[in-house]
């Protein structure tokens, strides 16, 4: 299956290594709100590094001495950086001691509480409001000026909001095991595993990333079309365009206002317009089989924006030694966005902790 989707301002000719030192990608959970130090459940913030989300998670619970089910989390953060999120446990009346939380990892794997707080609320998956990145990409090599040109141009215009290579697994193993699993249909009434979800929203993804990329080739990614939904850059509203006016092509051209594209799911045509429609349709036309089956799980009326702006963004170029110029940008993006759909319209990367990862199955 195709994974290779087109670029909206050509492929960058100027490289670079990320994440040469789990430091070099900071993330940092924004909630859009503040624990109001009351109630059952006890919020902590915790920075992690070298960690999966999900087993840090069960650690938590270990610790404070509660269910696994008991720990909650908005959302997943990558394992080879250095992330700050936060972490629900449901523990009424107690106050855990998680001081000890280091000593069940072991180095390079580290992990430090930041803030412990109460509230009355549970933090359910997708509760946060925005990720703050900063990053910084080693080995700079290539036309500088034309890298700061490029910066500036996202910076206003944005990228298409592709979902990320993490959501199709290493090697693309979601979309290869994803898509044996959607074909053979939903065998049982129970609920899907974890790992099974993990499939069929890599086969939604991969659906949606296949829309956008044509859209992005004819340029539908960045205009309003009559009919279209639409939605404010950096709120959850939407509405329906009843007539693209002068008005709302300036919101468009300054990036406030972008179409969404519907993910698949029983009536999906009804989430756009008629043009976005039929484009979106001969998209898919060769592998309707995979949507029809998607349609049969019963999956819930769902969007995602076809651009991505970033949210008070700013860099700095160290223009060092020629091939060792370094590159640090930081940026805000909402929930479900990913870093690297933006950082591959900026630089033709190589992923360092990939490499690193592959060394380590080879050791073992």
């Amino acid at each position: 299956m195709n994974t290779e989707w087109r670029y909206a301002w050509s492929k960058p000719t100027v490289t670079g290594d990320l994440k040469t030192h789990v430091q070099d990608f900071y993330v940092e959970e924004q909630l859009g709100f503040e624990p109001d130090g009351k109630g059952e459940f006890c919020f902590v913030f915790i920075e992690k590094e070298g960690v999966n989300t999900d087993f840090l998670a069960k650690r938590l619970a270990q610790i404070a001495g509660i269910a696994p089910n008991k720990v909650t989390y908005s959302g997943v953060k990558d394992r080879h950086a250095c992330t700050r999120q936060w972490f629900c446990l449901h523990v009424l009346n107690q106050e855990p001691d998680l001081s000890t939380i280091q000593e069940a990892f072991r180095e390079p794997e580290s992990v430090r509480v930041i803030a412990q707080l109460r509230h009355s609320k549970k933090l359910r998956t997708g509760a946060h409001l925005a990720n703050r990145f900063v990053i910084r990409l080693r080995g700079v090599h290539g036309d500088l000026d034309e890298l700061e040109g490029r910066l500036n141009l996202i910076q206003q215009a944005g990228v298409p909001n592709y979902y990320g290579p993490q959501r199709f697994g290493i090697n693309g193993n979601n979309l290869h095991y994803g898509k044996d699993f959607v074909l053979k249909g939903r065998q049982s009434r129970h609920k899907l595993s974890k790992t099974e979800s993990f499939w069929l929203s890599a086969i939604r993804s991969w659906c949606f990333n296949e829309a956008l990329s044509d859209q992005v080739e004819n340029g539908m990614w960045m205009r309003l079309c009559d009919g279209d939904i639409a939605q404010f850059q950096h709120k959850d509203e939407q509405f329906r365009v009843k007539e693209v006016d002068a008005l709302m092509h300036l919101s468009v051209m300054r990036g406030s206002v972008s179409p969404v594209l519907p993910m698949i799911s029983e009536g999906w045509e009804a989430g756009t317009g008629h043009q976005r429609e039929r484009v979106m349709k001969a998209s898919l036309s060769e592998r309707m089989d995979l949507v029809d089956a998607l349609i049969a799980f019963d999956l819930s009326r769902d969007s995602r924006l076809a651009r991505l702006v970033p949210m008070n963004m700013a860099w700095e170029l160290l223009r060092e030694k020629e091939g060792n110029a370094q590159l640090i940008v930081e940026f805000s993006l909402p929930k479900g966005c990913f870093a690297t759909s933006l950082l591959r319209e900026m630089i033709d990367y190589t992923d360092k902790s990939v490499e690193k990862y592959h060394e380590n199955i080879d050791r073992e």
